[in-house]
């Protein structure tokens, strides 16, 4: 059986309509997969630096949440559990990564078809930024 306070604590990290089709998951033939999921990502949360916590690391920070959609991508470096104000970095495709506080309920309102990565592997900024800067 899954853990209903993990599922609530990452639900708020997903867009609304992947987080409908993550629910429904739990109820299907791969349950099990999803609750690997909801694990995963619970941990990565309760684990990830605070607000400010990486000040100083610069390039070395690596971040501990994806988004992507089409050529949007959003990592996410620190997180703030009171609200879902963030800091991370954005790319909208141009050529370059910006850094920044990210709230993430209006960011789900303006892109609703971006998704959390469940398979995500973090690399460092300086490496994103080699990436996308090249």
């Amino acid at each position: 059986m899954f853990n209903e306070d993990s599922i609530k604590q990452i639900i708020k990290f997903m867009p609304e309509s992947q987080a409908k089709c993550f629910i429904h998951g739990l109820f299907g033939t791969e349950q099990k997969y999803y609750i690997n999921i909801a694990d995963k990502i619970s941990s990565v949360i309760e684990s990830a630096p605070a607000i400010y916590e990486t000040d100083g690391q610069g390039n070395d920070t690596k971040p501990v949440l994806h988004y992507f959609w089409g050529n949007v991508d959003i990592f996410i470096t620190e997180i703030d559990k009171e609200s879902q104000q963030h800091y991370g970095y954005t790319s909208l495709g141009m050529g370059y990564l910006e850094s920044g506080y990210i709230d993430l309920q209006y960011i789900f309102t303006q892109l609703p078809l971006l998704n959390l990565d469940f398979n995500f592997t973090p690399k460092t900024i300086a490496e994103y930024k080699q990436i996308y800067e090249g």
